[in-house]
């Protein structure tokens, strides 16, 4: 990883790792990504992405799910009665609409950002990341 590793390599393993069902296989891709990606000094910067319930440096964002819908629909120029806003600002309810995804935000907001934006990585680093994730953290004015 050393600093430069993509952020996107990251959640290419995740993918990937969803959708194996041995823990054995798991816990050996992941390995190998240690191995090919990371040095050890560089552990700490994916692990703190990988496990943010156990990181102890940064602290909490102060976001709710609410708070998130809103800014998702703004920053991408959402009407706030589109399809896609609703889904976001009703992430908890079922119905025909709101799809297999409901009650689990992280999902709802994945699918509407797909959807939007593609599938194009915008290129940043696990480290990148974590800087703005502690901006984040120390910020006043969330």
């Amino acid at each position: 990883m050393s600093g430069d590793t993509k952020f996107s390599v990251l959640v290419s393993l995740f993918n990937w790792m969803q959708k194996s069902k041995s823990s054995a296989v798991k816990r050996s891709k992941f390995r190998k990504f240690l191995d090919t990606f990371c040095k050890p000094c560089d552990y700490f910067s994916a692990i703190r992405i990988i496990l943010p319930s156990l990181d102890r440096e940064r602290g909490t964002y102060g976001l709710k799910e609410s708070v998130l819908a809103t800014c998702l629909v703004d920053a991408l120029g959402m009407s706030r009665d589109s399809e896609d806003a609703v889904r976001l600002f009703n992430w908890r309810r079922g119905g025909p609409k709101t799809g297999a995804n409901a009650g689990n935000f992280a999902m709802v907001a994945t699918e509407v950002l797909q959807r939007r934006q593609g599938t194009a990585s915008g290129g940043l680093t696990i480290n990148e990341l974590n800087d703005l994730l502690d901006r984040l953290a120390s910020a006043e004015n969330r």
